[in-house]
């Protein structure tokens, strides 16, 4: 899930009229992502099997596990929207896996996740440093 948050909206968009595609929906292949991300899914000739055959193909390709609350006429609505919640969901996970650090590291992830400056070191230092 973590790679979604690398791609851009638009990617994870094409991606998904794909599936469509490959799912058997030719009436997607009459249009770009481009020209569709905005229009409701239902309009464009989607049915309930279609929805549950993307549905599916998203945990495959994305690896979400859909949770009841987010399977609504609002998240499912565009691929506009289902790309925003897969975006959303990847910023969730990578939040969650700080607070998990953070956790760890007993209640500071600084020592994780923060660069620390190193000092410049010169040839001169770096041999001394090594015994050349």
């Amino acid at each position: 899930m973590l790679f979604v948050s690398l791609m851009e909206k638009k990617d994870i968009i094409r991606r998904l009229w794909e599936m469509l595609i490959d799912a058997g929906y030719e009436r997607f292949t009459n249009c770009s992502p481009d020209e569709i991300k905005d229009e409701l899914l239902v309009d464009l000739g989607l049915d309930s099997m279609g929805l549950l055959h993307l549905m599916v193909g998203i945990e495959t390709e994305f690896g979400i596990e859909w949770r009841a609350n987010d399977v609504n006429a609002l998240t499912l609505s565009t691929l506009h929207t289902i790309a925003s919640f897969l975006l959303m969901e990847a910023h969730n996970a990578v939040v969650h896996t700080y607070g998990l650090a953070r956790e760890a590291f007993g209640g500071s992830a600084e020592g994780y996740f923060q660069l620390r400056p190193q000092p410049i070191v010169g040839h001169e230092q770096f041999s001394a440093a090594h015994g050349r």
